[in-house]
């Protein structure tokens, strides 16, 4: 098997997916790469990262791989998590404070480090590919505390879903809310919701 095959059955095994960084374990040039590309085989999507031509890849998935240390959020979250029916214009990512990120697809949010990953998680896109977002209670949190920079009516939908969903988690929310210091505005939101 020659360098491109067997790159050809990483990127098969990797659900059509390839990361140059890769080829390292394999002892295989990168200039193969630039062939397979030549050749209509391969795209690149961004520096470090190819899929094979056809392969349609999900957008979100490629901002979490651009933006390693991004975790969807805010309006993003509320998508995924059907809070709200907006598509997100821009996508909604949150980053330790020590990161500065200027991106025109990217609205950044920031957070102290030691809070950064308190409620991250993954979630499976249809595509199988996955990404790392806030959970539910997580999110809610994240909206109260910016919501001055939300749009009134984005907010107020988000809390009345969450309100009614069944898979929600008031203690995790309280305790997520204690964390951050919004305890009392959560209150007040969910007495109003009652």
């Amino acid at each position: 098997m020659n360098n491109k095959e067997k790159i050809m059955k990483i990127v098969e095994k990797n659900n059509g997916i390839l990361y140059s960084k890769e080829l390292k374990k394999y002892n295989i040039h990168r200039q193969y790469l630039k062939e397979l590309e030549e050749q209509g085989y391969l795209k690149k999507v961004f520096r470090g990262m190819y899929t094979i031509k056809y392969k349609d890849i999900n957008e979100f998935f490629i901002m979490s791989e651009r933006f390693k240390k991004g975790i969807f959020s805010h309006n993003t979250a509320l998508y995924f998590y059907d809070l709200t029916d907006r598509t997100p214009i821009k996508f909604d990512l949150t980053f330790p404070s020590n990161i500065r990120i200027e991106n025109e697809y990217i609205q950044p949010h920031y957070i102290k480090e030691d809070k950064h990953l308190l409620g991250a998680t993954k979630i499976k896109l249809k595509d199988a590919t996955e990404i790392k977002i806030y959970n539910l209670e997580r999110t809610i949190c994240d909206i109260i505390r910016d919501r001055n920079k939300m749009d009134p009516q984005i907010f107020n939908i988000a809390m009345r879903e969450y309100a009614k969903r069944k898979d929600k988690n008031l203690n995790l929310l309280y305790k997520y809310a204690k964390m951050f210091k919004i305890e009392n505005k959560l209150k007040q939101y969910m007495e109003v919701l009652d």
